[in-house]
């Protein structure tokens, strides 16, 4: 399949919240790349990564967070959370699920956690309040607050660094300089990705990443245009990814053909009934001449009322004048 053709797939086809392939790559590039994030979510450079955790939580559906590390700041150690977001929250208010998440990890590992949710789409997020709380000081209660980053709100300029590495595959999705044409700033994140100061199997995934995730906010074409396929063919996602689009697409194939299937069947079926009708009704009139017209319509309750009509229809002539009707 054409480049064009898949990153027009993939900006088409719509799964709950986050797209699966969107969340793989997301967590690769988190996975591969932790410092920029947790800087990033933390709004400090002094931050380091010890390691990362496990980021399964037993909950009453198990749940993978997208990025979870223990971090060491100045003056704490602590957990680090970051959940990826394409589209707003549908499932559970997004407070709710970040108090659920940082519980957890409260939980499970006794220290601090400090949770930050990255929205990629620029509609998204506009709603999140960062924060969850009720209660006053008679009853008790619960304040929890979270960091909401909205990556369209981000002067992108700033990112477009080789300290950011794992961060550029988003610059697109973020502000551009004042004056910069959306051409000219997309052009200018594929050209600083393709001088990034890594090896060629990672700079094709920053490529195909920034493909991926530039089509949220800008054509798919731009994309197509600029980076070449063969230069993204290098990265490991490449084909795994489009692998499961392509398994995905045939599946979706599948279920419309037995769909359409179906629909035609039951076409036929009525059409056939109806000239059967006829002709027991009305054994002398040229019933086959209105088989080609009753063929023709694609509105099979249309067709059903004609079947009924058949039944009911005093005259082959009424039935006829009802048809051309």
């Amino acid at each position: 399949m054409p480049l064009k053709k898949r990153l027009t797939f993939y900006s088409e086809q719509k799964y709950n919240t986050c797209m699966p392939y969107y969340d793989e790559i997301v967590k690769h590039l988190m996975d591969r790349f932790p410092y920029p994030f947790a800087a990033l979510a933390l709004n400090t450079p002094q931050v380091e990564v010890e390691a990362r955790l496990s980021t399964e939580q037993p909950t009453i559906k198990m749940h993978h967070s997208d990025m979870t590390f223990k971090i060491r700041l100045p003056d704490e150690e602590a957990i680090l959370h970051i959940e990826a977001q394409t589209d707003d929250s549908t499932h559970k208010p997004m407070p709710l699920r970040m108090l659920a998440y940082a519980g957890f990890l409260a939980l499970q590992h006794e220290m601090n956690v400090y949770s930050t949710v990255l929205y990629l789409r620029p509609t998204a997020g506009h709603r999140d309040p960062g924060f969850y709380g009720y209660g006053d000081d008679r009853r008790g209660g619960l304040w929890f607050k979270y960091t909401v980053i909205r990556l369209h709100e981000l002067e992108g300029e700033a990112f477009l660094d080789a300290e950011a590495v794992g961060l550029l595959p988003f610059t697109p999705l973020m502000k551009p300089p004042a004056g910069i044409t959306t051409e000219a700033w997309v052009e200018k994140c594929i050209r600083t990705t393709h001088t990034a100061a890594v090896d060629k199997q990672t700079r094709a995934t920053l490529l195909f990443a920034l493909s991926v995730f530039g089509s949220l906010a800008h054509p798919p074409e731009l994309f197509q245009a600029r980076i070449l396929e063969e230069i993204m063919r290098e990265s490991p996602f490449y084909e795994r990814v489009m692998q499961r689009g392509i398994e995905q697409g045939i599946e979706q194939g599948i279920e419309q053909g037995i769909e359409r299937g179906i629909e035609q069947g039951a076409r036929e079926t009525t059409i056939e009934n109806t000239l059967v009708v006829l002709t027991t009704r009305f054994p002398n009139a040229d019933v086959d001449t209105l088989k080609p017209t009753l063929e023709a319509i694609a509105d099979l309750k249309r067709l059903k009322q004609l079947n009924l009509n058949a039944l009911l229809a005093p005259s082959f002539q009424a039935f006829q004048h009802g048809l051309e009707a």
